[in-house]
């Protein structure tokens, strides 16, 4: 898949062929389909384009990708409004091979319904290659700042229709993503912080802007949170997917599900019209925040914005809600003779009603613990393990893909004879080494937090005493994690991840490796047997719980809880962990429900499925976590209601 000159690859093709093959028959003649969509954001817009190369990886390296893009001055929806305002054209969208193709094999497998496509992009680059054109529209990005605070949050939207109508004039307006929530990433603000700060107005002002433009159809990205199970991820989001959406990963609601039903109901009166309607121009608009206004068949709409952070008055004819609330648009509705009909809700004041008293929930205060990770020995027999080549070894191709893991942590063994002359390391994105059972580095190659470009990866000089070395038999263990692959919208081939390089000077080293945190932890969501784990020294434990010295590695903690009449169906609980240190991965039932990092952040707190929970049995929480200083802890953990 490239966005670069649309250049044509015969393996991608017969890939996605292949993998529509499998899941397009399954779905094709459901009764109840409506759509397909073929891809998604396809024509990605041109500056994430550029986000490659010589220069993209040094800006990558000196900033961060955050940094990178900032400075590569990626703010496309911003240019598209103020070249739509200049009327300037970008062109009348595109076609290509590729996109042909997939349209062809949908009808081919069986799809009947129309077939749409998702443009990142209003007035350039769309593709023509659908039936259905719909758009993409995620006005508020930054939660550094208040997007309240920017009266054009939403000018993003006003040029939408006219920008159609030259793509092509018998299309729908569709809107395949309105912001209902935003994704966040390791180190951010925390899903809590995103629905506050979103609050219900995002959600009420995206989906009147989009009725303004003439939208007759639309989806919520996302109307419902979710998780990112086991190893799914990118590297730009962590285990919670809950997006600080109208409807939380754990089924919760709030203020912006309340209004989108309230929304709902009011539109449900006046659907038959607003399908249908034009921009009409007023003769005089009543005020500044007069927007615009849409005549359909019987009624007239008139759309009022205030885009500040205090109520304004406005002098509409009737004196029913004339004062908008901070950040309202208004839609008023009236019919022939000019009667006011209707005029959209105001949104819900107040936050939700009052909790039922939680029921008393299980304490986890009984952990056993032990070592998990024996390979670090320099006596362990690894001759289970997979063997890298030499000639692979010498090519340096002994990332995660070329051995075929692809996903989650690997560990490799290293044994060589005599010192080092020198031990330099590419290893993404996590990783630590032990030299003869010793810990000597970690790391983190982490400074794509975009998930998007190149990883602005480079060599660790690990220095080492020669003192530290056998004069014969020597063991390099090296764990390395990796965070996902990219998303693949500007690298396509897509970054090598676990050790990428390795430099020892003229020391040969002979390989080997083994998938997973724990022994039986294998693809993208594992579901580990935690009997068959390797264990050593156990102790029963009372939670927090530090160490130095021993176990070395991954730490390996244990314990079991029922439920006892809690119903999981409707009682939604999570996991909450107080901070500690070093990585861990959380397990229930042998399902990986998390990647918890209390150094960067921000998740503390981990939703168990009711789908997983036993409602009825014992309950089985594994916690691994990762030694990655001389010191390791693992704070209080406990069962939340979410």
């Amino acid at each position: 898949r490239t966005t670069e000159g649309f250049t044509y690859s015969r393996e991608f093709v017969a890939a996605a062929r292949e993998w529509f093959t499998e899941i397009v028959p399954r779905f094709a003649k459901h009764p109840k389909l409506l759509l397909v969509q073929m891809e998604n954001e396809y024509a990605v817009p041109g500056p994430y384009s550029r986000f490659s190369g010589d220069l993209a990886d040094l800006l990558v390296r000196w900033f961060g990708a955050g940094g990178a893009l900032r400075l590569l001055r990626v703010r496309q929806a911003r240019r598209e409004t103020d070249d739509a305002l200049a009327g300037r054209e970008r062109g009348r969208g595109q076609t290509s091979r590729y996109m042909r193709e997939l349209y062809e094999s949908l009808r081919e497998l069986g799809v009947e319904v129309p077939i749409s496509h998702n443009d990142a992009s209003a007035v350039w680059r769309r593709q023509m290659d659908a039936d259905l054109l719909s758009l993409d529209r995620h006005p508020v990005t930054s939660f550094e700042v208040d997007w309240r605070d920017d009266p054009r949050c939403f000018d993003g939207f006003l040029f939408d229709e006219s920008a159609l109508e030259a793509h092509r004039e018998d299309n729908p307006q569709y809107y395949a993503e309105l912001q209902a929530g935003a994704f966040d990433r390791w180190g951010g603000v925390g899903y809590e912080t995103i629905r506050e700060r979103l609050g219900a107005e995002v959600v009420e002002n995206v989906t009147k802007a989009a009725l303004a433009e003439r939208a007759t159809l639309w989806n919520y990205s996302m109307l419902c949170g979710g998780i990112t199970w086991g190893y799914m991820g990118s590297p730009d989001v962590y285990s919670s997917y809950d997006c600080g959406a109208p409807i939380g990963e754990s089924g919760g609601i709030g203020p912006a599900y309340q209004a989108l039903v309230r929304l709902n109901e009011f539109l449900e009166r006046y659907e038959e019209d607003l399908v249908q309607t034009e921009r009409t121009k007023p003769h005089s608009p009543w005020c500044p925040e007069h927007l615009l206004t849409r005549t359909g068949l019987r009624r007239r709409f008139v759309f009022l914005r205030n885009a500040s952070a205090r109520p304004k008055v406005v002098p509409t004819p009737e004196a029913e809600r004339s004062t908008l609330a901070a950040w309202e648009t208004q839609i008023r509705v009236y019919d022939e003779d000019g009667s006011l009909a209707g005029v959209s809700p105001a949104l819900p004041e107040g936050g939700a009603p009052p909790a039922e008293p939680p029921p008393p929930l299980p304490r986890l205060e009984r952990w056993t613990f032990g070592g998990a990770s024996p390979q670090i020995d320099p006596a362990y027999d690894d001759a289970d393990w997979d063997e890298i080549a030499d000639e692979a070894v010498k090519r340096c191709q002994i990332d995660m893909d070329a051995i075929g893991l692809h996903y989650g942590f690997v560990w490799y063994r290293g044994t060589f004879s005599g010192p080092l002359d020198r031990l330099l390391l590419d290893a993404r994105h996590c990783w630590a080494v032990w030299l003869n059972g010793r810990l000597i580095a970690t790391g983190d190659q982490f400074r794509n937090e975009l998930g998007l470009g190149p990883d602005g990866a480079r060599l660790s000089r690990i220095g080492v005493r020669r003192d530290s070395f056998n004069e014969k038999r020597n063991v390099l263990a090296v764990l390395v994690e990796s965070l996902g692959h990219n998303k693949g919208l500007a690298d396509e081939a897509g970054n090598p991840r676990g050790i990428v390089r390795v430099d020892t000077g003229g020391t040969p080293i002979r390989w080997r490796f083994r998938g997973g945190l724990v022994r039986g932890e294998l693809g993208m969501n594992p579901v580990v047997a935690f009997d068959g784990v390797e264990r050593a020294g156990t102790q029963e434990v009372v939670l927090p719980h530090g160490w130095d010295g021993d176990p070395h590695g991954v730490a390996l903690y244990e314990t079991q809880f029922r439920l006892g009449g809690i119903d999981p169906k409707s009682t939604a609980l999570g996991l909450g962990l107080d901070p500690g240190r070093g990585k861990a991965n959380v397990y229930l039932n042998g399902y990986l429900i998390g990647r918890y990092w209390p150094e960067r952040g921000p998740q503390r707190c981990f939703a168990l499925p009711w789908g997983v929970l036993d409602p009825d049995g014992d309950n089985r929480l594994a916690i691994v976590l990762w030694k990655r200083t001389p010191r390791a802890a693992l704070g209080k953990v406990r069962l939340e209601l979410m």
